[in-house]
């Protein structure tokens, strides 16, 4: 899956979580259906699949019940769906109505390697026509009873003879099944037109194990095969899929069929349809692929800058890959309900619309530039992870890591570099992996999966941001012509075909040059410098500490934030014991020079040098610096001293890792604050955005308690200090000159946290301008993002300080707006705003309105975001928990439908816990109500206890030592 909606804080110290793909069930129906995948390559295991001997488990099947065998693979698939959208007028036969369903037809044609009495094939929730269901083997027909099996998610085709190996046989299924509801499948996606009008369309979502819910098949990714597709669709519509059409034919009683060119050999996760009244742009590449972006049609408008930044991107990836784009065609296409961020079907890629609409008088420079990465995400995956594929889930981070790697490269591209994206990087990717790393509760980035919720869990930050900053690392320390021949030499040897981790590093070695020394001065030896980073879970933390006056001494241990928290049982204990082969880039303080030296798992590394110098400048690798109290002291004064003789991926670097090292309980919290003291003299939005989000962070862990208000008030100081501009105008009139990005960032940003921490003139301002500018313009009859004059990178603050500020008449305002607003990123706005209400009683109404299975004024994909706002809303945070506990049956009710939205919820709950009574209470619930553990709850405890051990050992030296900053301030 490409991204998850947004970079979200799930966890209190800020691990975005990625997406997961939407299921039909509560998890009491998938743990029964899935228990045991064992998998490719662990540390403990092989490179290949395996099935361990037949064992029932205490809850549910084995491993070997589960795994398809492999003694029947797919050649072709040769699928027809017919579609019943409703209101089309259509003739139903016999009078059956069939509105919200589908009928499905699909002719495999299969190669058998070893004698059969069965075929077996993946499918739920389908129903099928028995008589009609037909095998054949040399065009001779073979007797076949169907056994369905809901519990394992399969359908069992026996067979009244044994056949022998060959790949003359073909199976013909005929069946039927509903348009889902829960974002899985092919399922419905429904909108209001510029009318009035609810209209319904119809769209496929398959990655990870969705495709078996549309048709039967060998839902796997190693069985690849290629599929020949006709949709038979209500007239009045248009079908898309992978491949671009190559007949369409009217069949009378207002349906048309339309068939799709054959693709090539993919996986199965991979097959999209869609079906619908949408329009398109369209464009050309250099090379003739014919790209199209569609949308509802009253957004056509705003689908114009994805075509101009698909097209720009695509023709990069082709020169970047040097192979040209398999397909004639590739579409892109905005959906109303969509679980994910987005999701790379070859030729047929899905966004939510936020992340693939672009209107410029409501979206701000960030939101811009969300568009563009997840677009660059998605295009890189058309390779990376679509051409070659990975052999199976345990190495997801191979396709998601790479696609996150590619990502920086591809925005770049279509921001013409004002996007800075090499300096993103280290806020977003590595920032995100060094945190989402430093917990017991993770996992290798390769690693053992044993269940089957460990498939939907694992698209997460280890698998995607771990996976693209070691990517990084090594292209970095091998240099990016050698990395780039590599991935080359890698796609070309494992096209239409899949791979494993130990194939792309077999790559790297190949076409390295002998010249690429490693720790021991040999050529390096990738895989045993990977192995170490992609098989054992965490990552070093590095202290240097001065030997004498010319030499520094720096030693390796694991970074983790909570010693006493234990890891999983199997990954405990790698081979490697915690330790790594480190390539070390460091810059001597008062040097422009970044040198980089090897430091060897098992010995320390000995720098010469008579300066501090600071470790992994320009963050170039995936590890902390740490430094004895007296380096931090000379580091932070002569940062103050000349904070631009350090690039801003380093001076970030420096904020992240003190802070990070201070939440440890590894060093004195005063190191960061008075760290944080040079901003005075700082004005890039880097620095500002790393500085911003650590502070707040800071601020959470106060909870509720009124000493949070001295955090707040020392980082409002600081930034009446910094020469960044600070000024509305500014940001008003420049936001949409990407050249200013970073400028405009930087203030509006600044701009925003005044507010957010509680500044009264800052928000005062804002409601004068939600008066002005909406109240003044808008009244109940119209759409709000068509009539508010809210400049786009203040709306959301705006709505959010009238809704704070103002009475029950104005929530009912904006209520009514969220309501009837078309835009999802002005209906973001709007919902944002209702979470920032002070009344609790309103705040509850909003998450039970959000429960609701029928008449919810909130999208299901919304609700996490829900939830998240208000949690993080003082007047509610102390009754999340109460609130979770209490209502527990009927939060499942709809919101467990998809694992990947209720668990951001579950975190956004948890993360206000911050009291050894409350964690208490949430360890009984856990043990008390079985569906909450198996949520994976427990996992969300370890970031409490790092909240609540923070309160016991730093609050009070922290309050005090602020308050002491915040004197020298005014002075």
């Amino acid at each position: 899956m490409g991204h998850p909606p947004s970079k979200q804080t799930l966890k209190r110290y800020g691990i975005r979580s990625i997406a997961l793909l939407a299921f039909c069930t509560l998890l009491g129906v998938i743990i029964t259906a899935f228990v045991t995948w064992i998998i490719a390559k662990s540390i403990y295991g092989t490179e290949e699949r395996y099935v361990p001997p037949a064992k029932k488990t205490d809850t549910g099947p084995s491993a070997s019940d589960l795994i398809l065998p492999t003694s029947v693979y797919p050649i072709n698939y040769d699928l027809a769906i017919k579609t019943y959208l409703p209101g089309f007028g259509y003739k139903e036969n016999g009078g059956e109505n069939k509105t919200l369903t589908f009928d499905g037809q699909v002719i495999i044609q299969l190669n058998i390697t070893k004698t059969i009495r069965k075929i077996t094939l993946n499918s739920l929730d389908l129903r099928f026509s028995e008589s009609k269901c037909t095998f054949t083997v040399d065009e001779e027909p073979v007797g076949v009873q169907l056994e369905v099996n809901k519990d394992f998610e399969k359908v069992f085709f026996n067979l009244d003879k044994a056949v022998e190996p060959t790949d003359k046989a073909v199976l013909k299924i005929v069946y039927n099944g509903d348009l889902r509801t829960d974002m899985a499948g092919l399922y419905q996606t429904t909108y209001t037109n510029i009318k009035g009008e609810q209209k319904m369309a119809a769209v496929t979502q398959m990655e990870p194990i969705s495709a078996r819910k549309m048709v039967p098949c060998f839902d796997e990714p190693a069985f690849k095969a290629s599929w020949t597709v006709t949709v038979i669709h209500p007239t009045g519509t248009t079908a898309i899929a992978n491949g671009i059409e190559e007949k369409s034919e009217d069949l009378g009683d207002n349906f048309i069929s339309s068939k799709f060119q054959t693709t090539p050999r993919m996986s199965s996760y991979l097959l999209a349809i869609f079906v619908s009244e949408f329009e398109y742009n369209e464009r050309h590449t250099k090379s003739g692929v014919r790209f199209r972006v569609w949308s509802r049609p009253e957004e056509k408008n705003s689908t114009v800058y994805a075509l101009e930044a698909g097209v720009k991107c695509l023709e990069f990836f082709e020169n970047y890959y040097k192979i040209p784009f398999p397909l004639p065609k590739q579409d892109m296409v905005a959906l109303p309900d969509f679980s994910a961020g987005a999701m790379e079907n070859w030729g047929l890629i899905t966004y939510r619309e936020n992340s693939l609409l672009y209107d410029p008088r409501i979206y701000t420079g960030a939101q811009k530039r969300r568009v563009a990465v997840v677009i660059a995400h998605e295009l890189a995956h058309q390779w990376f992870g679509n051409l070659v594929t990975l052999k199976w889930w345990n190495d997801l981070w191979l396709n998601e890591g790479f696609a996150t790697l590619a990502e920086y490269l591809g925005t770049d591209e279509i921001s013409d570099g004002n996007f800075r994206m090499n300096e993103w990087f280290t806020m977003d990717a590595l920032w995100i992996a060094l945190e989402a790393d430093s917990v017991a509760s993770t996992h290798p980035m390769t690693f053992q999966i044993d269940k089957a919720i460990e498939v939907l869990d694992s698209f997460d930050s280890v698998t995607y941001d771990k996976g693209g900053s070691v990517l990084s690392m090594i292209r970095k320390t091998i240099g990016e012509d050698n990395f780039n021949t590599a991935i080359n030499h890698y796609l070309n040897e494992h096209k239409y075909e899949n791979a494993v981790a130990g194939d792309l590093f077999n790559a790297i070695a190949a076409m390295l040059p002998d010249d690429v020394r490693g720790p021991n001065g040999a050529k390096l030896n990738m895989t045993e410098f990977s192995d170490p980073w992609t098989k054992q879970l965490g990552y070093p933390l590095l202290t240097a500490t001065r030997v004498n006056s010319s030499t520094i001494k720096v030693e390796q241990e694991r970074f983790k934030l909570l010693k006493s928290a234990m890891e999983e049982e199997k990954y405990s204990n790698p081979k490697w014991g915690f330790k790594w082969d480190v390539p070390v880039w460091y810059q001597s303080v008062g040097s422009k020079n970044i040198e980089m030296k090897w430091m060897k798992s098992n010995e320390p590394l000995f720098i010469h040098s008579e300066q501090p110098v600071i470790l992994n400048a320009d963050s170039n690798g995936l590890y902390r610096g740490g430094y004895s109290t007296e380096l931090w002291q000379q580091i932070i004064k002569l940062i103050k001293e000349d904070h631009l003789q350090f690039s801003t991926q380093t001076r970030v670097r420096l904020i992240d890792d003190s802070f990070a090292g201070a939440n440890a309980g590894l060093l004195n919290y005063s190191i960061p604050l008075d760290l944080l003291m040079y901003l005075k003299n700082e004005q890039d939005y880097i620095p500002w955005s790393g500085a911003i989000q650590k502070v707040r962070e800071l601020a959470n862990n106060y909870g509720t308690e009124p000493e949070k208000d001295v955090v707040h008030k020392f980082f409002l100081a600081l930034s009446l200090k910094t020469p960044a501009k600070k000024d509305v105008d500014f940001v008003s009139k420049n936001y949409l000159d990407d050249k200013q990005f970073f400028d405009v960032s930087a203030a509006q940003g600044l701009i925003l946290n005044v507010c957010f921490m509680g500044d009264s003139d800052c928000g005062e301002n804002m409601v004068k301008l939600f008066n002005k500018e909406v109240i003044g313009k808008c009244d109940s009859d119209r759409i709000l993002s068509e009539c508010s004059q809210i400049p786009a990178p203040f709306r959301a603050e705006a709505y959010c300080q009238a809704v704070k500020n103002g009475n029950q008449d104005t929530f009912e305002k904006v209520f009514h707006w969220y309501k009837t607003e078309r835009n999802q990123v002005e209906k973001a706005n709007l919902m944002n705003a209702l979470g920032c209400s002070n009344d609790i009683l309103t705040l509850k109404k909003l998450m039970l309105d959000a429960m609701k299975k029928e008449g919810s004024a909130f999208r299901l994909q919304d609700c996490g975001s829900l939830f998240r706002k208000i949690s993080s809303n003082d007047a509610a945070s102390d009754s999340m928990l109460n609130f979770m506990t209490e209502r527990w049956d009927e939060i499942l009710e709809r919101l467990g439908k998809d694992r990947s939205i209720f668990q951001r919820i579950l975190s956004s709950i948890t993360s206000t816990i911050n009291t050894r009574g409350d964690l208490e209470k949430l360890r009984n619930f856990r043990t008390r109500v079985k569906s909450a553990e198996q949520y994976g709850i427990e996992k969300l405890e370890e970031p409490i206890e790092v909240a609540i051990s923070w309160r016991e050992t730093n609050q009070k030296f922290v309050t005090q030592y602020v308050e002491e900053l915040t004197k020298q301030l005014r002075n």
